[in-house]
This record gives C-alpha cells, sequence and structure tokens, in this order.
C-alpha cells in the first residue's frame, strides 16, 4: 500500500537525516500510532503485509543497526511506541503478533488495546513529556479510516503541547466531498476543524455547479490556516482497490522534516500519487470549471515542468522587489504550496544563474562560483541588471 510504503520510507530517512553526527550518542523519539489495527494483513496474493505497527518498529531497530556500522562511539536509539486500537479483534491480534515475534521483549511498547485515541492522548503526552522534557520529539501516525475519528482540532491540540511533534495525519477526502453538497459543507467543513468565516470567504462566490471545485481549490490552504505547524506536505493518494481517493497530510515545525517527507514522495513515486497542478499553486487546486483532481504522478517530466515553472515565478519575485532573495526565502516562499523539495530548489535556483536571470551572492555580498552546486540558506539571488530574458522561457528547450 502506498501509505505504507512512504511511512517506512519516510521513518528510514527521518533516522538518517536527524542522526549525522559520529560523536551523538542518544537519540529519543516516541512515536504514536493512533489507529494501529491489527499490525499484520494478508494481501491479495496470500502474503503477510506489515501493518504500520511493524513497520513502525522494524524501521527503529534497522535504524539502530545501520547507523552503528560506521561508528565507533555506539550510537543509542531510545525509541518509545505508542500503539492504540479500538476495536476489540483488531486489538487483540495485534497482541498476540507482538508477542510471538518478541516486540514486547526488545522494544519499549506502551499498549492501549479497546481505546480511542482521543480518550489517551493526554496520557500519552504526558508520557512523552515526562520522557523528553525539553524537546518532546514525536511522530504521530493518525490513519484513520474516514475523515471523523482525528481531525484539524486533534492536529491542534497536539501542536499545542508538544513543540516538536510531527503528525501524519490520513483523511478520506473523496468520502469527505461524495457527501458533500451546497447546502451541508459549511458545517462539514466547520467539525472537521476549519473555520466557519475562512470557509464562507471560499465560497463566496460559488454556485452549485463550482462549490465543489472551489473546496477542493481551497482546502489546502484553508487546512494550513487552521493548524498551529509551520510546515504542511499534502499529498493525494488512491488506492487501487477502492478507488477513493486518500489525503495524506504531514504537519511540522521542521524545515528538515519538511523536505523529508517531500523527498519521499518522490522516491515512492507511483500512479497512486495526486497532486494539483505543477506550479507554485500545486497544493491548491486549478479546478474552478471541474471537479476533477489534476493528476500529478510525480514522474521526471512533472519535476522539470514544476521547477521550470517555479523558476519563472521566482524571476517575477525578484522583479517585484528591490533587494535580493535568500535562498531560505525561497524555500519558505515555495515550501507549502509545491511539492518541491530542497534538491529542487537548488536546481531552481542554478537554472536561474545559468540563463543569466540572476547571479548568486554569499552573506558576505560576494558572487559565488558558477559551479557552486548546493546553495547555503544565507546566499542570495540578485536579479541581473542586464536580463533580457522573456518570462515563460527559463529552463525550456
Amino acid at each position: 500500500m502506498a501509505k505504507l510504503e512512504v511511512l517506512g520510507s519516510y521513518l528510514h530517512d527521518y533516522y538518517d537525516t536527524l542522526n549525522p553526527y559520529v560523536g551523538q550518542e542518544t537519540f529519543r523519539l516516541d512515536l504514536v500510532d493512533g489507529f494501529a489495527g491489527g499490525g499484520l494483513f494478508l494481501q491479495d496474493d496470500g502474503r503477510e503485509q506489515p501493518g504500520s505497527p511493524l513497520i513502525m518498529l522494524d524501521e527503529s531497530s534497522s535504524a539502530e543497526r545501520r547507523l552503528n556500522e560506521q561508528r565507533t562511539k555506539r550510537l543509542r536509539l531510545d525509541i518509545k511506541h505508542h500503539f492504540v486500537e479500538s476495536e476489540p479483534p483488531h486489538a487483540e491480534y495485534l497482541r498476540s503478533v507482538l508477542q510471538d515475534r518478541g516486540y514486547f521483549q526488545r522494544c519499549q511498547i506502551d499498549f492501549y488495546p479497546e481505546c480511542n485515541v482521543n480518550d489517551v492522548l493526554d496520557r500519552i503526552i504526558v508520557n512523552i513529556k515526562d520522557r523528553q522534557p525539553i524537546s518532546g520529539r514525536s511522530i504521530f501516525l493518525l490513519d484513520q479510516f474516514g475523515y471523523t475519528d482525528a481531525d484539524l482540532k486533534t492536529v491542534r491540540y497536539i501542536g499545542a503541547r508538544l513543540a516538536n511533534a510531527e503528525i501524519i495525519l490520513t483523511v478520506s477526502i473523496g468520502a469527505m466531498l461524495n457527501f458533500a453538497t451546497r447546502e451541508n459543507i459549511v458545517p462539514l467543513l466547520v467539525s472537521f476543524g476549519i473555520r466557519k468565516d475562512m470557509v464562507e470567504a471560499a465560497l463566496r462566490d460559488a454556485d452549485a455547479r463550482s462549490f465543489r471545485a472551489i473546496v477542493q481549490r481551497a482546502l489546502p490552504r484553508l487546512i494550513m490556516d487552521s493548524t498551529n505547524f509551520k510546515y504542511f506536505t499534502s499529498f493525494f493518494l488512491m488506492p487501487a482497490e477502492s478507488r477513493r481517493t486518500l489525503w495524506f497530510a504531514h504537519f511540522s515545525r521542521s524545515a528538515k522534516a519538511h523536505d523529508v517527507m517531500r523527498s519521499c514522495h518522490w522516491q515512492v513515486r507511483n500512479s497512486v500519487h495526486y497532486g494539483t497542478s505543477l506550479g507554485p499553486n500545486m497544493m491548491g487546486y486549478e479546478a474552478l470549471g471541474s471537479s476533477e483532481i489534476p493528476l500529478l504522478t510525480l514522474n521526471d517530466g512533472d519535476r522539470a515542468e514544476m521547477n521550470n515553472r517555479i523558476a519563472e515565478q521566482l524571476v517575477r519575485e525578484l522583479h517585484s522587489r528591490d533587494d535580493p532573495m535568500r535562498f531560505r526565502e525561497v524555500f519558505e516562499r515555495f515550501s507549502n504550496v509545491t511539492a518541491a523539495t530542497s534538491s529542487d530548489y537548488n536546481s531552481v535556483a542554478r537554472t536561474v544563474r545559468d540563463y543569466g536571470a540572476a547571479h548568486i551572492v554569499g552573506k558576505d555580498g560576494r558572487r559565488r562560483s558558477n559551479r557552486l552546486e548546493n546553495l547555503e540558506l544565507d546566499d542570495a539571488l540578485v536579479l541581473s541588471p542586464q536580463l533580457t530574458l522573456p518570462l515563460g522561457k527559463i529552463g525550456r528547450q
């Protein structure tokens, strides 16, 4: 399943990215699975498929082995897992899987059988704070079946209490919008955690025919503005077995974590990933004339087109300002409205430089070498005064 591939890829890269220093001795993290399920299920071909609890446990174990291969001073991963499952049969099966495979003996696990995640959320947060009074580093996976058990109120609640929490939230957005009408869309989105005035403003000019497309277009921005997280990654998955669109959202306050999640979607990249367009509005639907979701297959052609459009927009913004644009500003400007990663932003900056639209200077104001591949955050793009290249031609052959 695509969402499990993304989860496994993200945890693998997360451990590697956050533990680059060979002198580090301990890394603490709490992993919370709010809808853990049975931990294991059979695929159509009869093969066993690990569920999210086993993926979390296995990635934690393999990361410790992998990260210590080249270290003389051993790194200890202090990872605690919190598994919540409300359905009795699933909880019973998960317990037996964890016992049979020895996870209870080898790993730190707090198990909450037959509990609703919202009912035990405070206990989990207190436990995390007791373990990590300063950082509270944690990842919450809220992989619900529909869209009512965990919402933006849950996201805000966690974010207000744990400064370094990340949240992965899945929402059956297809099911939500399938039941939406012009009459019930406002209370539906308000109950999900979006402010009423924001929903009404987005729908102000909508008629009966276009309201669904306007909601699709506005939803990512409404969600971002309704949470207390700085970074927001939103991709859409369509499981082949159900053909119902699943919204896969990642909330964080870390630019690094945000970038890792973006990169994972491009790595997994298969036909079940859905985006919205290829330009700087790609995370906000451009579908006013249609209820169809524009497809972003995350292939090489999509990436090239996305980067070209970002480059064109970047030059327009350089034209509209009198001062240079720091590379960190480029990231901030496009991070929540495109699917671009840090490697893409570096590629865009090089493209703008190579086409003579701008040059790159360091924080000391000196021009950087044209052989520069990766910019520092304090480097800046300076519009070339001799620019004659027509906008719309950058990066295009």
